[in-house]
């Protein structure tokens, strides 16, 4: 994104998250940690601390700030940063941090205390990130002359269940299975039907009525806001025979809790009998269950 600020000066934002290509061309900081999830009962509040890094020789002014996130449409867990404040899930008004901006000697660190309050009444997963922005050194001029002014920033993403009120629910629907080049193709629908946030990580076994394995797999991992909708993909690469089959899916939709110290929910597993004609193509496909 680029933010003009005056005539013949622009800065430059690098978004660290969606381009990690570019710092390999330049030293800049390193926060941790990068993400935050947090429980809390409503009408209560905890406090945090996020360390900043500077990696580099020479020394930087940082400025810290609040702006809200959510996943795009791919699910894939690529994200969209908006103004604090303007999304439906926002808890940027919730937290308060100190210092907002400071110099980071060279090499040196500092520590940001974060304190988040959940306002009573509420229920669902709330999100944030705080950015830590710096701006290099030395004007870049372009091949025009235009001075351009590089700022780079790094995230620390908040995420925060009010305590007692979530509800971690998916549907999964739609199974198809197809072949293609005798390969195999899975497909079905995962929407996220609680109020929180959910990512998913899954695997299905192919299986005849005597329990043999004629196919197994992976399936991608989906990342939703409540609301979102999302294909889980996955394939095999042969052609499964002739014949009766279950398909067995198991869909682990804690991996977002990891490293959290929330109690994880169990696995969600799915089951249909399919059959396979001559050619690989499933020509029944009864519903999951």
């Amino acid at each position: 994104m680029i933010r003009p600020f005056k005539p013949l000066f622009l800065a430059l934002l690098v978004y660290l998250i969606s381009f990690p290509s570019f710092l390999s061309a330049i030293e800049v900081a390193q926060v941790e940690p990068a993400k935050t999830r947090l429980s809390i009962p409503p009408g209560s509040s905890k406090t945090g601390t996020i360390k900043i890094y500077n990696l580099s020789p020479e020394a930087k002014t940082i400025k810290a700030y609040l702006e809200d996130w959510v996943y795009l449409p791919a699910c894939d867990g690529t994200k969209d940063f908006k103004p604090a404040g303007t999304t439906e899930l926002s808890a940027a008004n919730w937290i308060t941090f100190s210092p907002s901006e400071f110099n980071l000697p060279a090499y040196g660190k500092q520590i940001v205390n974060f304190t988040v309050k959940v306002p009573e009444g509420v229920k669902g997963g709330r999100y944030a990130v705080i950015f830590f922005e710096s701006y290099m050194q030395e004007p870049k001029k372009d091949v025009e002359g235009v001075s351009v002014n590089m700022a780079v920033r790094i995230a620390s993403l908040i995420y925060i269940e009010p305590q007692g009120t979530i509800n971690r629910n998916i549907a999964i629907d739609g199974l198809k299975l197809t072949n293609e080049k005798n390969k195999l193709k899975i497909k079905a629908r995962l929407a996220n039907k609680g109020n929180v946030d959910v990512n998913t990580k899954g695997t299905f076994f192919i299986i005849d009525r005597k329990g043999m394995v004629y196919a197994r797999g992976e399936f991608n991992e989906v990342y939703t806001f409540p609301g979102d909708s999302a294909d889980l993909l996955a394939e095999w690469p042969k052609s499964v025979p002739k014949g009766r089959y279950d398909i067995i899916m198991t869909i682990d939709i804690s991996k977002s809790l990891e490293g959290s110290g929330i109690l994880k929910p169990p696995a969600i597993t799915k089951q249909a009998g399919i059959e396979v004609a001559e050619d690989g193509e499933a020509v029944v496909i009864e519903p999951l269950k």
